[in-house]
C-alpha cells in the first residue's frame, strides 16, 4: 500500500495539474474542470489535440508532450477514451489521476471488465486513481478543487476530511459544513474505487497533519474488512464518523447501480464500525454536527455522563430526551453539587436540583448564577460533558445575558468538553456565540441537533 500513499500525496498536494480533455465548450467536463481550478495556485496544463491554446494557456496534444512534471491528471473524457489517456499518463510518469466519467462497473459485465483493465494498468504504473464515476477531490487548504463542479460557496479551511462514495453527497457534505462554519481539510468522491478504496484514504488521512477528524459516506464496498481494520488503527488517534446507506432493499439496489457497490448486511456493517471505534450517524447533518464538536474540542470526554444546565426547562427536556435516546447518561447531581446550587438560587421554598439543572428565571437574569453553577458542575468530577442551554434576549437592558466569557474560562480550567445551545432565530447571531466558538465551545440553535451531536461524540469516549 506504500506506493498508493505516496501517490495520494501527489493527488492531494499537487504542484501541477493536467486537464485531459480540456474544452472550450462551457458545458463539457473539461471546461468545468478548468473553472473549478481557477483558485489553484499551481501550474495548470490543458490537454486537447484540437486546440493550440485555451484560456490564455498553451494546450498540449498529450500529457507526454508537457515539458514539465505533472503531479495530477484530471481525465475529463468519455469512458471509451479513459484507458488510452491513463496509458499516456503512465508513460509520462504521472502518479495520481482523477477519472470523472461513468460507464464502468456500475453498468454490468462489460463495464466491469474495462474497469479491471484500467486497474491493471494503473496499478502497474503506480498511479493512484480517484474514480471512475466520481466528482473528484480537493485540498481546501491549497484552494485545490479538482472536480467538474466549481464551488457555489467557498468551503472554510479547517481540520475535517470528507470522503464520499457519491459526488452529490460530497456536495451535500460541503454545503452543510459551510452552513455550520466547519472547516474542511480535504475531500474526495471515490465513485467506483478502481484502486483507491476507503481503507487507502483512511490510511493516508491517519498521517495527514492537516486532518484531525475523518467523515465517511459509504454506500458499500467489497473491501469492508480492510476498511474496518484500517479504521480500527485510525480511531486510536483520530475520530472517524460514518454515515452508511444501503440499509433498505431499495437503497441496496440503488447502490449497486449507482457506483457498482454491494451495500452489504446493515447489522454487520454497523457492528464492524462500532468494533473499529467508528461513530455511526444517521444523516449528513448529524455527521457534520458531530465533526464540529470533535474538531473544536481541546479535550474529549472520558465517559457518557452529561449535565444539562439551563434556565429554560422545556428546551432542556428536548435536549435531554435526545441525549438519552442516543445513549448518553444524565445522572442526577450529588448533594455535594446540588446544595451549593440551591443556595445560589435563594428560593423561598425547597426546589430539588436534578438533571437538567434548571436555574429558573434567576439563571437568566443573573449571569453570575449561571456561571457559578457551571463552575460547580464542571469541577465536580461527576460529569464527562456539559450542555448549556440559554435563551438570549434581543432587547437591550433586559436580562443578564449568557456569561460566555466566564463559561469559556471555567471550561478551559476544568478540561470538560462543552456544547452550547443559544435559542435563537436563523440569520440572527446571538450574543455570546462568537466568544463561545472562539473559545472552543460549539454553538447550536437547535437542542435536538446539539443533543444528537453530543451523544454521537460521546461514542469517542475512551472509558
Amino acid at each position: 500500500m506504500t506506493w498508493k500513499i505516496d501517490s495520494l500525496d501527489k493527488l492531494f498536494n499537487p504542484e501541477s495539474v493536467a486537464v485531459v480533455g480540456a474544452s472550450d465548450k462551457s458545458e463539457k467536463l473539461g471546461a468545468l474542470a478548468l473553472v473549478a481550478l481557477n483558485s489553484f495556485r499551481g501550474d495548470i496544463y490543458p490537454v486537447n489535440p484540437r486546440l493550440s491554446t485555451l484560456n490564455g494557456r498553451r494546450c498540449y496534444s498529450t500529457v507526454s508532450d508537457i515539458p514539465h512534471d505533472v503531479d495530477l491528471a484530471m481525465i475529463c473524457l468519455r469512458g471509451g477514451l479513459v484507458y488510452q489517456a491513463l496509458s499516456d499518463c503512465a508513460n509520462a510518469g504521472v502518479r495520481a489521476a482523477i477519472v470523472l466519467a461513468a460507464g464502468f462497473k456500475e453498468l454490468g459485465k462489460e463495464g466491469a471488465a474495462e474497469q479491471r483493465r484500467i486497474k491493471k494498468l494503473v496499478d502497474e504504473a503506480h498511479i493512484a486513481v480517484i474514480g471512475p464515476n466520481c466528482l473528484g477531490a480537493g485540498n481546501v487548504n491549497l484552494d485545490l478543487n479538482a472536480t467538474f463542479f466549481p464551488h457555489p460557496i467557498t468551503p472554510n479551511k479547517g481540520k475535517v476530511a470528507l470522503v464520499s462514495q457519491s459526488g452529490g453527497v460530497s456536495g451535500l457534505m460541503i454545503y452543510r459544513a459551510v452552513e455550520s462554519e466547519l472547516g474542511i481539510s480535504k475531500f474526495a468522491s471515490v465513485g467506483n474505487r478502481v484502486n483507491i478504496d476507503f481503507a487507502h484514504l483512511l490510511k493516508y488521512l491517519k498521517n495527514d497533519h492537516e486532518t484531525e477528524v475523518i467523515c465517511l459516506f459509504v454506500e458499500g464496498t467489497e473491501k469492508a474488512r480492510e476498511m474496518a481494520n484500517e479504521m480500527k488503527l485510525v480511531t486510536k488517534e483520530k475520530p472517524v464518523i460514518v454515515f452508511k446507506v444501503g440499509k433498505t432493499p431499495t437503497a441496496r439496489a440503488a447502490a449497486l447501480s449507482h457506483t457498482g457497490s454491494l451495500a452489504g448486511e446493515p447489522k454487520i456493517y454497523s457492528g464492524a464500525i462500532k468494533q473499529a471505534g467508528g461513530i455511526e450517524v444517521e444523516s449528513a447533518q448529524d455527521m457534520i454536527d458531530t465533526a464540529k464538536l470533535l474538531s473544536m474540542w481541546e479535550h474529549f470526554p472520558n465517559g457518557k455522563r452529561v449535565a444539562v444546565i439551563t434556565h429554560s426547562l422545556g428546551i432542556a427536556l428536548i435536549a435531554a430526551q435526545t441525549l438519552e435516546e442516543n445513549g448518553a447518561l444524565l445522572p442526577y447531581p450529588s448533594d455535594r453539587i446540588a446544595k451549593p446550587i440551591e443556595n445560589l438560587l435563594e428560593m423561598p421554598v425547597h426546589i430539588p436540583i436534578r438533571n437538567p439543572i434548571d436555574l429558573l428565571a434567576k439563571g437568566w437574569a443573573e449571569p453570575n448564577v449561571f456561571a457559578k453553577t457551571f463552575d460547580i458542575v464542571a469541577n465536580s468530577g461527576e460529569y464527562d460533558a456539559i450542555l448549556t442551554i440559554f435563551s438570549p434576549n434581543y432587547q437591550e437592558g433586559i436580562g443578564g445575558g449568557m456569561p460566555a466569557n466566564q463559561i469559556v474560562s471555567f471550561a478551559h480550567k476544568s478540561k470538560v468538553p462543552v456544547v452550547s445551545v443559544l435559542n435563537s432565530p436563523a440569520g440572527l447571531t446571538p450574543k455570546g456565540k462568537d466568544v463561545l466558538e472562539d473559545g472552543g465551545i460549539p454553538f447550536f440553535a437547535s437542542p435536538q441537533r446539539a443533543g444528537r451531536a453530543l451523544a454521537n461524540a460521546l461514542l469517542s469516549a475512551k472509558e
